[in-house]
């Protein structure tokens, strides 16, 4: 027992003389950390000094001309004051002029409220820091502030603070939102859609870093040191958007969505021999607190592959006359209205009776397709129909530059689903899913004379006025079709719009040509009549082409539910006001006639731009002598003589411009332009530092 028992006592006191020891080396730690000065030092300089990412300036988008802002990232500011930065003798010398100039600015608070904030921080024992005003202010104010009291005296003298947020503004608001896209919410450094996203490595630029030091009060010193590293801005996007197109088919397509009460619409221009994509607008019908609204949030014309109805029919038409080896004036069917295919009843909305090939397309007689299907092809002809749709190259991605584009999908004879009933479906535009700009890109080739354009809407990445990368688009060199097959396409959709199904839109500035289509829709129990996914896609001037269009109109409501009534009007729409505005497709006599009437437009612009338009249209002019905004008059008959136009107290004169001229040329000036009324503008002002007033009329 007396062996157990010391061996205990043993144990216990070597524990005992451990725990002794490390109390000691605490205590001693303790004691050295209270008495280093260098270490405590050491300790506070790691929690003050940190080392902080710089956020890079994102690169611009613009529209065609280079100069049009899409998207732009905006710098704004939070004034703050670090209220005991300053000495007393220079702080109380200066607070009440600061005060002053700061309620004149702001117009939120009288000079005595200011000044009795700015006061009560400085005596307070708790943050120094003082945010003046809950409001943003612009660069311009911000060059205006900084010559305030305490502020021109620098952040480290005076005190003064600016809290700069850069801010992703839209300059033509919800123009093309859904083709330039979003960033996201948390950062806003990522764009989540559309060009914003699909080329978000060019735009976003490299973060910097830099070492900051904290003060009291929240505010952030920045300190030189070798680790620093300076922001790198993004690159810039030019696009192929045209502002102007844009603004015409936005325009027509919410008119119409809006009308017929439509799920979506979406309508896209684009020029035939480059393929440049010169609008592209998408409108969804949204509903909140029972509140209709369209909005753009969906990019439906690259995302709505879908069965594309009746405007398939001209591929099904050109395969039947290159591989049968017909002409328009053959006779091609008697369509009855309903005939029998394996049992089941194949129909056409009318009875056309004995119809030529030429008036089979034009009609849209889904008999008349079938028929020529069956003759050229044979009931079970799908795989040999199929080679010319790929001829076409309808079952291809066209590689479109915005992320999200789906293959087309064909039914082939191994096809799982492939059924008896198949190819005379998919002649007529159903049992397949292609979507809206995969379609259009094949109406392209038939009018660029058989020559399959990629269709682009990035032209090219710019760092500063260097090109840094030129988009070159695929151009296939060899025809699709036969140039017989190509020219007799292109008549039958003339066809269409003066005697078959779109012959409600003959009339206008300029022919047009295309085809509609309207297609039932697809639901559980199959596809439903009454519900219709519609759309028309064509070419103008029809004689001699230079854009092609393409409108669909979802699920329209009403007494106008057929792609004649819908979908066609907004293409006439689309293309008499594209016409009006390029002038460079009208014919020469037109023009001659307009020389006159331009020459007497007393506008104000850019000197440039109406150099353009005088060499465009063959105006005779005085020699141009400056540069900047200029206004015009008639010297001699239509000889034009140039004016320039001087800024009235620091204020651009834009006088005369519509206000999509004259917001541009004040903002980059740094103006912040406020606006009434409609048309141009008859008045304008400065009416407070950096705020102008514009009064249309």
């Amino acid at each position: 027992m007396s062996s157990i028992k010391g061996q205990i006592q043993s144990r216990s006191l070597w524990t005992f003389g451990f725990m002794g020891l490390i109390a000691v080396i605490i205590v001693w730690g303790i004691l050295s950390v209270q008495n280093n000065d260098k270490y405590k030092n050491s300790i506070v300089e790691k929690n003050l000094i940190y080392e902080k990412d710089i956020p890079a300036m994102r690169g611009n988008i613009y529209g065609s001309d280079g100069k049009s802002l899409l998207a732009t990232s905006v710098p704004y500011y939070y004034v703050g004051l670090d209220v005991k930065q300053s000495s007393e003798a220079l702080f109380n010398q200066s607070v009440d002029e600061l005060s002053k100039k700061l309620s004149a600015h702001f117009g939120d608070k009288t000079w005595n409220e200011y000044k009795s904030q700015i006061v009560s921080k400085r005596k307070s024992k708790k943050s120094r820091y003082l945010r003046l005003t809950g409001r943003r202010i612009s660069h311009q104010e911000k060059m205006d502030i900084s010559e305030f009291p305490l502020f021109k005296e620098g952040p480290y003298k005076g005190g003064g603070v600016f809290e700069k947020i850069s801010t992703r503004s839209l300059p033509f608001n919800d123009m093309a939102k859904r083709t330039i896209g979003s960033l996201d919410r948390d950062t806003k450094t990522r764009g989540l859609f559309g060009i914003e996203f699909s080329y978000n490595n060019y735009l976003a630029g490299k973060n910097g870093k830099s070492l900051f030091k904290r003060l009291a009060g929240g505010v952030n010193q920045p300190l030189d040191s070798e680790i620093n590293e300076e922001a790198i801005p993004g690159q810039d996007v030019v696009t192929t958007l045209d502002v102007n197109f844009q603004d015409i088919v936005e325009h027509a397509l919410r008119e119409k969505v809006t009308q017929t009460n439509a799920n979506f619409g979406t309508a896209i221009v684009m020029e035939i021999a480059t393929g440049e994509i010169k609008a592209l607008a998408n409108l969804s019908r949204r509903t909140r607190n029972n509140e209709t609204s369209y909005i753009e949030d969906m990019n439906y014309a690259v995302l709505a592959s879908t069965d594309p109805g009746s405007t398939f029919k001209l591929a099904s038409m050109m395969a039947v006359l290159e591989k049968g080896n017909l002409s328009g004036k053959d006779w091609a069917a008697n369509c009855t209205g309903t005939i029998m295919h394996r049992g089941k009843k194949f129909t056409c909305d009318h009875e056309h009776g004995n119809i030529t090939v030429s008036e089979v397309f034009e009609k849209s007689c889904n008999i008349g397709v079938y028929k020529l299907i069956e003759r050229v092809f044979g009931a079970n002809g799908i795989d040999d129909y199929l080679t010319y749709i790929s001829k076409y190259r309808l079952d291809k991605p066209i590689g479109f530059q915005l992320k999200g584009e789906k293959k087309p999908y064909f039914k082939n004879g191994a096809d799982k689903t492939y059924s008896k009933f198949t190819l005379p479906w998919m002649s007529i535009g159903y049992e397949s899913q292609i979507s809206p700009i995969q379609m259009l890109a094949f109406y392209n080739a038939v009018a660029n004379d058989g020559y399959w354009v990629e269709p682009f809407l990035v032209r090219e990445i710019k760092e500063g006025n260097n090109t840094i990368e030129e988009y070159d688009n695929v151009k296939i060199s060899k025809r699709i079709a036969p140039d017989d097959v190509i020219e007799m396409a292109k008549q039958m959709m003339k066809g269409v719009v003066t005697d078959g199904t779109a012959k409600g839109i003959s009339s206008g500035f300029c022919k047009v040509a295309g085809k509609t289509g309207t297609a039932q829709k697809l639901d559980a129990n199959g596809y439903n009549k009454g519900r219709y996914f519609t759309s028309f896609i064509g070419f103008f001037p029809a004689d001699n082409p230079k854009y092609t269009a393409a409108v669909v109109i979802d699920e329209p409501r009403g007494d106008q539910v057929y792609a004649s009534q819908v979908c066609a009007p907004v293409f006439r729409d689309i293309a008499d006001k594209i016409f009006a505005y390029d002038v460079a497709i009208h014919p020469a006599s037109k023009k001659a006639k307009q020389k006159n009437l331009i020459a007497k437009q007393q506008k104000s612009g850019m000197a440039d731009d109406f150099q353009e338009i005088a060499d465009e249209l063959s105006i005779d002019m005085e020699p141009i002598l400056v540069d900047g905004m200029v206004k015009f008059g008639i010297a001699n008959n239509d000889s034009v003589y140039w004016k320039p136009i001087k800024a009235t107290g620091g204020v651009p004169n834009v006088s005369g411009m519509t206000l999509k001229d004259a917001l541009p040329i004040l903002e980059n000036k740094g103006y912040v332009v406020r606006h009434q009324g409609f048309g141009k503008v008859a008045e304008y002002g400065l009416v407070n530092s950096g705020v102008v007033n514009l009064i249309l009329n």
